[in-house]
């Protein structure tokens, strides 16, 4: 753990330094402490009224002390798990809305249920053993290592990327779909220029001897954990298999610094399936939610307006 690592976090999503750049006075967060020592903190986000997942933040939700997830006769960590869910709850500001994904290490959500909240499961994958990269390529799907094979022949990972190259890829990607690019373009390279310069970001693109950029993508990290958090490519190169190359280069860097990675997860059947070759473990992170009605009805509705969109979902 870094200096500047936080004991009551679960991830670099709940870090200071992150909350303060996606959520700017907009973030805060509620404790449990006994003698004096804390065995519980929830960051939240409080925008207009409504607690919101910030932009490109992946998950939030309760840091429990280790101590207190650990099998214990009776199932007594459960119990006092719950004890613990409610003084937080108990603590939150009023809200007309509550939507925030968790982290995984919540995986006892029932209370969420008791207190009028509901909650589906997210997914993701993640390499849980970065101790030896050649056993972990072998388990690669045989199209990935295909694809990492020829993607060598085409490309070579760029040693000056700037967060404007993978700002371009990403807005292609987007182009790809006929959709602009959700996120702002000047918090994106803040996001980057600000975990590059801490030591928290890396930035990964391949190129071809043309100067062509081909595929990219931007890891978030800390000791625990590196997420591959965005990542684009040109679809003119399609079939160079650059982006296999990307994420195998992301995999041997993310050895050197946290302890596992993940990619961050999809729901688009392509990308989920992508994902899925490079034989990684299945993560669930649960969206916990309390919403109106007609809060209700937006998330029922959305999946079907993208659909008519045209949107990949």
């Amino acid at each position: 753990m870094s200096k500047e690592e936080s004991s009551f976090s679960n991830s670099v999503f709940e870090e200071a330094w992150w909350l303060d750049l996606v959520a700017t006075d907009r973030w805060s967060e509620v404790t449990v402490t006994e003698n004096s020592k804390v065995v519980a903190r929830m960051p939240y986000v409080l925008d207009k009224n409504k607690i919101v997942m910030p932009s490109l933040t992946q998950t939030l939700g309760p840091w429990i002390t280790p101590e207190y997830r650990e099998k214990q006769n009776g199932n007594k960590h459960l119990s006092k798990q719950k004890e613990i869910i409610n003084q937080l709850l108990e603590q939150l500001p009023v809200y007309k809305s509550f939507n925030m994904v968790f982290d995984s290490s919540n995986e006892y959500i029932l209370p969420y249920r008791w207190h009028g909240f509901r909650y589906m499961p997210e997914f993701s994958y993640r390499l849980r053993d970065l101790g030896d990269m050649d056993t972990l390529y072998k388990s690669f799907n045989k199209t990935v290592k295909k694809n990492i094979k020829s993607a060598r022949n085409k490309t070579t990972i760029a040693e000056d990327s700037k967060p404007e190259d993978l700002l371009e890829l990403l807005n292609k990607t987007f182009e790809a779909q006929k959709r602009k690019n959700p996120i702002d373009s000047n918090l994106i390279i803040r996001i980057m220029e600000k975990a590059v310069n801490r030591g928290n970001g890396k930035i990964i693109i391949a190129k071809d001897c043309d100067g062509n950029i081909h595929s990219g993508a931007f890891l978030l990290y800390d000791s625990r954990i590196c997420y591959y958090l965005l990542g684009g490519s040109d679809s003119r190169f399609r079939s160079s298999g650059a982006q296999s190359l990307v994420l195998w280069e992301a995999i041997q860097f993310a050895a050197t610094v946290s302890a596992q990675f993940d990619f961050e997860g999809s729901n688009v059947e392509s990308i989920e399936n992508f994902f899925r070759q490079f034989n990684g473990d299945r993560v669930i992170n649960y969206n916990v939610m309390n919403q109106s009605l007609l809060g209700e009805c937006k998330e029922i509705l959305k999946p079907r307006i993208k659909r008519m969109l045209g949107y990949k979902i």
